[in-house]
């Protein structure tokens, strides 16, 4: 199998949307060569790549509406630029003992912002990570069967689960408790049922906190108001189960991955379908992306990595060293993880045929054991795994160089099957169930269908750097 792979010819059409009234272009930055010159003057000199978006300010302009209506973009650049620099004087304030220590941590969240904006900052804070304890775990439940996948809102105040009972429920963090319950439906009940009436197997978040979606097994993509759970739309497309749901940071373009063998890409702005990519010979059984307008997925049995290039309609492929990849996660911009029932856990990097560092025999457990879910934090070298039945979650530290090291064990008796990390690391979801999300190969009853929170105790460090 070739390494890099291109798709020749033009791009298809896709006949259905046509017909639908879909065929007019999808806004994304594959589609800036067709805007006018007067628009591509204002992108280039305005462009959100090289100063923070408005929401990033604590500060807002005492200007009307009219008033900035009629800012030109280096105006507005200006402008920009003074309101961050005057929240970054204002944080170190705070943070800076002496006019010493104000000088270098100015020098160093300027270096960092810099770096986060190109998507290449990268923080060390697994070691500051402090072994948790069984009052830093935190037991909701909710759900009648097993817990299948979750997303944490961006701003970190809510969490949202998805069950093998077809419900979705949004949970309150600091109140540790139910918010909105949506409950599952009975099949023949789809066309009535304002909800799912099979499996919910994946969801995503958006970075935008505008959009949460959903999919199930029968290959329907729902989309929701997260703040009102309000159902908003349904995608059809997918011909088997929608194993993967992954939002590009910053915008609302969203990557699916499915049982059928391909990966979808979807507009939320235009609520339209945009394309699909071939190339797994297997399910897809996992897919991440990040901010760059491509994502990577695993193919599960046919034993591939593939980093999916969409503006260049083209694919990296990488060979696993063998089984069936079950799991994705990217750590950062140019290195992924994967994980697999052979229970390896690889580290990659985008550039690379084969993984620099693995770890083999990653969870210990009787009998069959394979990684069932993985997580990285952002832009950090903290990662999170779960093994099969063995009834743990593992914490482990990346380092620059060779394989991961494990440096905690959190107990967790059932199937850990999704976890996820808060912003900034503040704790790590886990949902749990008795069964695996995709089979029901064995049933633990002594575990609890439940999600857990499990706070994440740091050692106190002088930084206003935020993974």
């Amino acid at each position: 199998m070739p390494f890099f792979i291109k798709k020749g010819g033009k791009r298809t059409v896709n006949q259905k949307s046509k017909v639908r009234g879909r065929s007019k272009a999808v806004p994304s930055s594959r589609n800036k060569k067709n805007l006018s010159k007067k628009d591509n003057e204002e992108l280039s000199e305005g462009s959100d790549e090289e100063l923070p978006s408005d929401d990033e300010f604590v500060g807002k302009s005492s200007d009307s509406d009219s008033e900035l209506e009629r800012e030109t973009p280096q105006e507005k650049r200006l402008r920009l630029a003074k309101e961050y620099l005057n929240q970054v004087e204002e944080e170190i304030d705070e943070a800076a003992d002496s006019e010493d220590d104000a000088d270098g941590l100015m020098a160093q969240r300027l270096k960092h912002d810099a770096s986060k904006l190109k998507g290449k900052h990268f923080t060390h804070i697994a070691d500051d990570i402090l072994s948790p304890e069984s009052d830093d775990i935190v037991i909701l439940r909710g759900h009648q069967l097993s817990l299948t996948c979750l997303v944490i809102s961006p701003d970190n105040k809510y969490i949202y689960t998805g069950s093998k009972d077809c419900s979705i429920i949004k949970w309150n963090v600091e109140l540790k408790k139910k918010v909105i319950t949506i409950h599952g439906g009975r099949k023949g009940t789809e066309s009535s049922h304002k909800g799912h009436t099979s499996h919910v197997l994946s969801m995503a978040i958006s970075t935008t906190n505008k959009y949460l979606v959903s999919g199930d097994q029968t290959a329907l993509i729902l989309v929701w108001n997260p703040e009102s759970m309000d159902l908003l739309h349904t995608f059809k497309g997918h011909k088997g189960p929608v194993t993967g749901l992954a939002f590009r940071r910053g915008c609302n373009e969203l990557f699916s991955a499915s049982a059928d063998k391909s990966v979808k890409v979807w507009s939320l702005d235009e609520m339209a379908y945009v394309e699909t990519v071939f190339g797994h010979q297997d399910a897809v059984t996992s897919i991440d992306a990040m901010m760059r307008e491509r994502a990577v997925s695993v193919g599960g049995r046919d034993n591939t990595v593939r980093v999916w290039k969409i503006v260049e309609e083209s694919q990296f492929v990488y060979n696993g060293p063998g089984g069936s990849m079950d799991c994705v996660c990217l750590i950062d911009e140019e290195k992924f993880v994967t994980g697999s029932d052979t229970n390896q856990i690889c580290v990659w990097k985008v550039m690379k045929k084969r993984p620099v560092a693995t770890v083999n025999n990653a969870h210990e457990g009787d009998g069959e054991c394979w990684i069932n879910a993985l997580r990285a934090l952002r832009n950090t070298d903290l990662l999170a795994s779960a093994g099969s039945k063995t009834g743990q979650i593992k914490l482990w530290k990346i380092p620059d160089f060779g394989p991961p090291k494990a440096i905690h064990v959190v107990p967790m008796p059932g199937f850990v099957n999704d976890l996820h990390f808060a912003t900034g690391g503040k704790f790590l979801a886990a949902a749990v169930g008795q069964e695996h999300k995709l089979g029901r190969w064995w049933r633990l009853k002594e575990a609890k269908n439940c999600l857990a929170i499990i706070n994440l105790p740091k050692v106190k460090t002088k930084s206003i750097v935020n993974a």
